[in-house]
């Protein structure tokens, strides 16, 4: 989404390089791995601006990190990100088409970038050179989720914000009034027209979509306005799903107006500029994933259990934390042998005599030994950078073991979260 086609382009020249990584899957899959897509535009690609850089944010962590953590919690997963800053429904029809035609598109086969940087322009050349492989990942996809519309609204936006010199109240009043619900419906014939070609290349996906919240702060004149018609918007979102699930099209909206509801100046960079950028804050983004969350998952959006004095990881083996505290040792995660073995479903057998755990999971094993540099995997030596070891706590001595090691042999997923601090092994 943008404002000001000339203050957000600038800060999205600063930041570019850094959205690249959006591109890129977030993880490895495992053969059974919960496959996400994600589309849109720069809400999808995690956009924020260059303050939020110079304030420390080294890469994007947008509402689509946030998903594939959340999927993490409850089997191993995927996340692909094509997202493209600007993007309008129309010109992510004319990707899938791309995709559906198996033919690599230039970012001006898109839509017109010429106004933005050329940075970006390369970014948006970047995936849609990738249809092959975008139709690809969407064939195998289990979710696509999307955030889209923004920028096919934005005319009436900056008419709200920055009318003509001299223009009155009453009369921006009356350009949203008449304007919104043509833009609606040209809005929600596009995203027919989208969905439509996004279920026959994703036949297999659940597809999210979120609606828009409203562009302005609460203090704005235009606010109580804006906000009515963010809402209208999303009402007959909820209609347009309705109607795209009697057709056989699983979309489910994802409701971010009303996460962002009030809060929008809290939630977005509206303050950053002279006029403002109303890209989400990392507050806004979470806002955003716990949406979606909703629209998602019964259980809604999930974290990990508070971690007590000390421990700065958490460990989650197949949806749940185990009882013993993780244990971070040069870089390497241990966990209690006993814990390792329940949370993983092995046999476990101790020989106090060798000081040796072998686990057998599917006729798998994997046997190590307390202080060996050595673990043995179906017989086979592998080298161990730190060895196991016994920790005392309290009067109690404990077997440590090395969790990647044993969870990576039994062929689960292991996947660390650095934003969150958070190991996830997954069968």
């Amino acid at each position: 989404m943008s404002l000001s086609l000339r203050r957000t382009f600038v800060a999205i020249a600063s930041a570019i390089a850094l959205l690249t990584a959006a591109l890129a899957p977030a993880t490895a899959a495992s053969p059974t791995s919960y496959r996400i897509v994600a589309l849109g535009d720069s809400v999808s690609a995690g956009y924020e601006p260059i303050e939020a850089i110079k304030n420390g944010t080294a890469a994007p962590y947008g509402y689509t990190d946030r998903l594939l953590e959340q999927s993490l919690f409850r089997s191993s997963a995927s996340l692909t990100n094509y997202a493209i800053l600007g993007l309008t429904v129309p010109a992510l029809t004319n990707l899938l088409q791309g995709a559906a035609d198996g033919k690599a598109l230039q970012a001006s086969d898109l839509q017109d970038f010429s106004s933005f940087d050329p940075r970006v322009v390369a970014l948006a050349n970047d995936v849609a050179k990738k249809t092959n492989q975008l139709a690809a990942d969407l064939a195998e996809a289990d979710l696509v989720v999307l955030t889209i519309g923004g920028n096919d609204f934005s005319s009436l936006i900056k008419a709200a914000v920055s009318g003509p010199p001299g223009q009155s109240e009453e009369s921006v009043r009356q350009i949203i009034q008449d304007g919104f619900q043509i833009r609606m419906n040209h809005y929600t014939e596009d995203l027919d027209k989208m969905m439509t070609r996004l279920h026959a290349l994703a036949p297999q996906a659940r597809i999210v979509l979120a609606d828009q919240y409203s562009p302005l702060f609460k203090s704005h004149p235009l606010y109580e306005l804006l906000l009515s018609k963010a809402q209208d918007l999303s009402q007959a979102l909820d209609l347009f799903a309705k109607e795209m699930n009697e057709r056989g099209i699983p979309l489910s909206i994802a409701h971010v107006y009303e996460k962002f509801k009030g809060n929008e100046s809290s939630y977005t960079y509206f303050n950053l500029f002279d006029d403002y950028d109303i890209h989400p804050k990392q507050v806004g983004y979470e806002a955003i994933a716990q949406a979606f969350a909703a629209a998602i998952w019964k259980d809604g959006y999930r974290k990990p259990a508070p971690r007590a004095e000390g421990v700065d990881l958490s460990v989650v083996i197949n949806g749940k934390e185990p009882p013993s505290k993780p244990v971070l040792v040069k870089g390497t995660t241990f966990l209690a042998l006993r814990d390792v073995a329940n949370a993983v479903g092995a046999e476990l057998k101790w020989e106090q005599a060798k000081k040796t755990a072998t686990f057998t999971k599917n006729g798998k094993e994997v046997v190590v030994t307390i202080g060996s540099n050595t673990v043995y995997v179906d017989g086979v030596a592998r080298p161990l950078q730190t060895p196991a070891y016994f920790q005392k706590e309290g009067k109690e001595v404990k077997t440590y073991v090395p969790l990647a090691i044993v969870s990576d042999s039994l062929d689960y997923q292991v996947v660390f979260r650095k934003p969150i601090m958070t190991v996830f092994i997954n069968s």
